[in-house]
């Protein structure tokens, strides 16, 4: 809590002087209501909580009154979003475009389940595309939420994980028995 003597804050956890009348520095923390007020303290409002916008979408300042919230350009929002998921398209798809270029050179065909993946990743740059197209307002902006694909090797290694877990399980089970 903040306290306040004539308009001006009191150090809390520090020792303070109101005019003869010295406190240590736990007083206020242990004061009553009523000592608080026979010395003419009082305890400052709580601030106001932080709006619940995104900084993504909103100019969020704060000013005497509390906070101001102000929409970002529309506009600027949708380039914003549209190069970012091109972005993350790019950078995504980067790490496999080696087998593209082998296939082109090579006739070595690109295995399946990488083909799948990077088709995948541009479906959802497409998708989040014409989602920031469509919108008209902030507010559609807002739900728009990626749902990118886990490249083949992410995949695997989930899997990986996942049998580990069970096959651990599956020890404590028979520990448990025995």
């Amino acid at each position: 809590m903040k306290y306040i003597h004539d308009n001006s804050p009191l150090p809390s956890g520090s020792s303070f002087t109101i005019g003869d009348e010295r406190f240590g520095s736990n007083w206020l923390a242990n004061a009553t209501p009523q000592q608080l007020t026979e010395r003419g303290i009082t305890i400052a409002p709580a601030p106001p909580p932080r709006p619940a916008e995104s900084e993504k979408f909103y100019y969020i300042t704060k000013d005497n009154d509390g906070y101001v919230v102000t929409p970002k350009n529309l506009d600027m929002l949708k380039r914003s979003m549209t190069a970012n998921a091109n972005r993350a398209a790019h950078s995504m798809l980067a790490g496999s475009d080696y087998m593209v270029v082998k296939q082109a050179e090579t006739s070595v065909g690109v295995l399946p389940q990488w083909a799948d993946y990077r088709a995948a990743v541009r479906e959802e740059s497409n998708r989040i595309t014409a989602a920031v197209e469509a919108a008209t307002d902030i507010a559609g902006l807002e739900a728009i939420k990626n749902n990118w694909p886990l490249n083949p090797d992410q995949l695997a290694e989930e899997a990986r994980r996942a049998a580990e877990v069970e096959a651990a399980r599956l020890e404590n089970l028979e520990a448990d028995k025995g």
